[in-house]
């Protein structure tokens, strides 16, 4: 209760004046493309270390390369997740957010600045465009993370991950970057401590070693490995979140 307080207060506070820098930076943009993501990265990171007292510990980071193009896809457990892939993961990448978001005041404009990729889960056509716009970005070389669950899932099995990323992935060749986020449901669960929290980037893995095996009678070869990679995918990053929790209980 008391480091929510202090989140929600001073996290907001220093939300607003990093939304000010961000604006005032806004013609350096241009010239240096990796400012915004710097300066999400230092909010993250100040977010999450003062204001929420986060040991965040992440392991596989070498394993990207800042320069390449990823569909980054990770388990949801919580609203930090966002905080914590921000400030964890070493590249730069736009998110597919809930067109809700961009309707907040300061925050949203900042985030159609940065270049984050509105979605609306229940409209199929709305949708559709926002994997249309995500295609774009990844085919100008940027990256792109993408919740394949769809939404938070609290329980320890991870859910049913839907194939908009696996699609993205097999119609740009893209490799998929599967991350394993653990802990973040633990950030505001009890009092005034360190809150250990873990972040596994894992081995990327390429959409075209999914596209061989024995198609369904009328399923299309992209839809077909777009299935396959999303059942691997869930599985590969289940296992991960599997190990970090025992890592966490451990500690």
């Amino acid at each position: 209760m008391i480091r929510g307080v202090f989140f929600w207060a001073g996290g907001v506070i220093f939300t607003v004046v990093m939304a000010v820098v961000f604006f005032g930076a806004l013609p350096f943009f241009r010239a240096r493309p990796a400012i915004p993501h710097l300066l999400i990265k230092f909010w993250a990171k100040t977010l999450l270390s003062f204001f929420c007292g986060v040991k965040l510990e992440v392991h596989g980071d070498r394993r990207v390369d800042a320069a390449g193009s990823y569909i980054i896809v990770s388990n949801h457990r919580s609203h930090m997740d966002i905080l914590v892939a921000s400030a964890a993961v070493p590249l730069p990448f736009l998110w597919l957010a809930k067109s809700s978001l961009f309707r907040i005041p300061v925050i949203g404009p900042a985030m159609k600045r940065a270049g984050y990729v509105p979605v609306e889960r229940e409209k199929f056509v709305a949708a559709s465009r926002s994997l249309d716009m995500a295609e774009e970005a990844l085919r100008r070389g940027g990256s792109i993370w993408i919740f394949p669950e769809g939404t938070r899932t609290p329980r320890e099995e991870l859910g049913r991950f839907k194939r908009g990323a696996f699609l993205l992935a097999a119609r740009t060749g893209r490799p998929i970057l599967p991350v394993v986020l653990a802990g973040t449901d633990a950030i505001f669960a009890g009092p005034l401590k360190v809150v250990p929290v873990r972040v596994s980037v894992l081995q990327p893995l390429d959409p075209a070693s999914f596209e061989r095996g024995k198609r369904l009678a009328g399923s299309s070869p992209r839809g077909e490995a777009a299935s396959r990679m999303a059942e691997a995918v869930r599985l590969i990053i289940q296992e991960g979140y599997d190990h970090e929790l025992g890592c966490i209980d451990a500690s």
